[in-house]
């Protein structure tokens, strides 16, 4: 009776476990992505050439106002920045950029003050596609610039040694290419919009 009672347990257990993943795989292919939210109406960004819709066209982050230092001017980061007309639940960012390695993502919160979200490293990739671990709501999100392949380059054209110090003719920091950045959040069918690429959903 024993061994019955044993054998029914796991049986059931397997029932659930079986019931449990195919409820999971519905929702997870329920889920599609939305149309991308950086094509709405009324969105703005420091280059219109990211929001444009067409990956041909190729713009790059902007370097902050000066400062009055100039050392720390010349090696000031360069940002890319999105805003949105409105509140959006955002789960996916792709970032098209022929040069982008390292990079902070900052997230505007409800009382339109930045925050840091995630840092990225040794990047190699062109077409950069982040699947957030947690949901952003919000208005604006920020790519804060931290290295590109064509940093050395520039350091090189503008850094020169000197008698032991460093002359700094212009930037340190190369912008980086950013052709496109797409926000996505997930809709029901019933919502989901024409993906303009073609390349929206898993």
């Amino acid at each position: 009776m024993t061994r019955l009672r044993i054998s029914c347990l796991f049986l059931g257990l397997g029932f659930i476990s079986v019931c449990g993943c195919a409820v999971l795989k519905g929702i997870s292919a329920r889920q599609e992505w939305s149309s991308n939210y950086s094509l709405m109406q009324g969105v703005e960004a420091n280059d219109p050439a990211i929001i444009d819709g067409d990956v041909g066209t190729v713009g790059q982050s902007q370097y902050l106002e000066g400062s009055g230092d100039t050392i720390r001017d010349f090696n000031a980061p360069s940002e890319s920045i999105v805003f949105l007309p409105e509140a959006k639940s955002i789960h996916r960012i792709v970032i098209y950029s022929s040069n982008l390695v390292g990079f902070d993502l900052w997230v505007m919160d409800a009382q339109s003050r930045w925050e840091k979200f995630q840092e990225i490293k040794g990047n190699k990739k062109p077409v950069i596609d982040l699947r957030l671990n947690r949901t952003l709501n919000t208005t604006g999100i920020k790519i804060k610039v931290r290295r590109t392949s064509d940093d050395a380059e520039m350091r090189r054209k503008n850094v020169e040694r000197v008698g032991g110090y460093r002359i700094y003719k212009g930037r340190t920091r190369a912008p980086a290419k950013i052709a496109e950045i797409e926000l996505y959040g997930f809709v029901t069918k019933g919502d989901k919009m024409d993906d303009p690429y073609g390349e929206t959903q898993d």
